[in-house]
């Protein structure tokens, strides 16, 4: 068998967040619109923090609650706000997110690794401390690995950077190229592994994702990286 471990990341590879992103960010929104007491600005906050987010997860920023201040400043508030009430729109926010599913194939697909490799996952911290933790508890897949390194937490540096990666194969015991990291972003976990030295699997189930770094494997669904694992195909 060629690799060792499997490393997975957990947003959209093993469970479907994007499906519930959207309310998440619908749920901020009405929180931000009613405490301005502006309710007819909901689209205009909504489609703010969209962008926001985007703009500073790809900077590596995932604390929400500064999130919110982006937000109100870019509508044009610059009132301070009230540090409990960012936390109060940030932990409405994670408990939409909460709502999210795995993908029908995840536990099927770790339950037929998981007597063959090791297996582990290296995954973004969400922000707030223990949220991340928390997210995996309630999907139930936290006993299927041997080890869990939430990067940007306890001083490790958030994907791309390569030293989530190598912590988690450190370890393990093993060495980078006798593992497999398996994600679903082109620079977070193809990039960064690829860094510290890792075989990477892209999951791109539309084939669309382009690569700056080029990954080992593309998969379309997570059943095909068993099939990278046991060698039958690719």
């Amino acid at each position: 068998m060629r690799f060792k471990a499997v490393f997975f990341d957990f947003d959209n590879t093993l469970v479907d967040s994007a499906e519930v992103l959207p309310k998440a960010q619908h749920k901020a929104a009405e929180l931000i619109a009613a405490h301005l007491g502006r309710p007819e600005m909901f689209e205009e906050i909504f489609s703010t923090i969209r962008r926001v987010e985007r703009i500073l997860e790809l900077q590596g920023v995932y604390n929400r609650d500064r999130f919110w201040l982006h937000v109100l400043a870019e509508v044009g508030f610059n009132d301070s706000v009230d540090e409990d009430i960012l936390r109060a729109w940030t932990e409405a926010y994670w408990s939409e997110y909460m709502q999210h599913k795995l993908f029908p194939d995840a536990i099927e697909v770790l339950e037929q690794l998981k007597d063959r490799v090791r297996l582990g996952m290296v995954t973004n911290t969400d922000g707030l401390p223990g949220m991340k933790r928390k997210r995996l508890e309630t999907t139930g897949v936290l006993r299927y690995f041997d080890v869990v390194v939430i990067a940007g937490e306890d001083g490790v540096e958030p994907k791309p950077s390569p030293r989530p990666f190598s912590m988690a194969v450190k370890a393990l015991g093993l060495r980078p190229w006798e593992c497999l990291m398996v994600g679903d972003h082109p620079v977070n976990d193809i990039a960064g592994a690829k860094s510290a030295g890792l075989y990477t699997a892209l999951l791109d189930p539309e084939g669309v994702k382009p690569c700056s770094v080029k990954p080992d494997y593309v998969v379309s669904r997570l059943s095909e990286v068993v099939n990278i694992v046991f060698g039958k195909r690719f």
